[in-house]
């Protein structure tokens, strides 16, 4: 009985160091297969990120002198969508000017998220700064591109951005994509 006492004592004892072990608490309770997965969420939550006060003033994302980089765009439209908040800047004439949204969206599985368009023909998962973001689009990112920014495990904002015809050599989507992507995590790290 003591024997049988002091090998569980013992293997909890283990256990619990080798939780700390890497210095990663998303580890210990992840398996193998997550933990890559979960590495760049708490990357990006230490990051700095917060959408708290854009939830409700999701136009407030990008800054006036930030819009005006976007070139011919109306005046900001907020509205909502499944992803949550959203403020829409569309170009003034739509064969000219490219139009983008941006979403904020709390308390969303942002590892789902980015499960969803892992198979798309587009599909890069990468860092800007020390930001993950995940860009993506469902055909071959021509006329449309989208970049997911983790804010946390839960909280991401994500941009949207469809290039007009007439902009498409001098403005690649997901080049552009990225581009709005980094304006929208400056104004995120506020």
């Amino acid at each position: 009985m003591t024997a049988l006492l002091t090998a569980v004592i013992a293997v909890g004892v283990l256990a619990g160091c080798s939780g700390k072990t890497g210095g990663n608490a998303t580890t210990t309770s992840s398996t193998a297969g997550e933990q890559t997965s979960s590495a760049p969420t708490s990357e990006g939550s230490a990051s700095g990120l917060s959408i708290a006060k854009f939830v409700d003033k999701p136009c407030d994302v990008l800054t006036t002198a930030q819009v005006a980089k976007l070139g011919g765009v109306n005046a900001a439209k907020p509205g909502t969508s499944t992803l949550g908040a959203t403020c829409e800047w569309v170009g003034k004439v739509p064969t000219e000017n490219s139009s983008y949204t941006v979403y904020v969206t709390e308390d969303k599985d942002v590892e789902g998220m980015v499960g969803n368009v892992k198979s798309q023909p587009i599909f890069t998962d990468k860092k800007i700064g020390d930001v993950r973001v995940v860009v993506n689009d469902s055909t071959d990112g021509t006329l449309h591109c989208r970049a997911i920014i983790e804010v946390s495990k839960t909280d991401s904002a994500t941009v949207d951005v469809r290039v007009a015809a007439a902009e498409r050599a001098s403005k690649p989507a997901c080049t552009e994509v990225e581009s709005v992507a980094t304006m929208v995590i400056d104004t995120l790290k506020g």
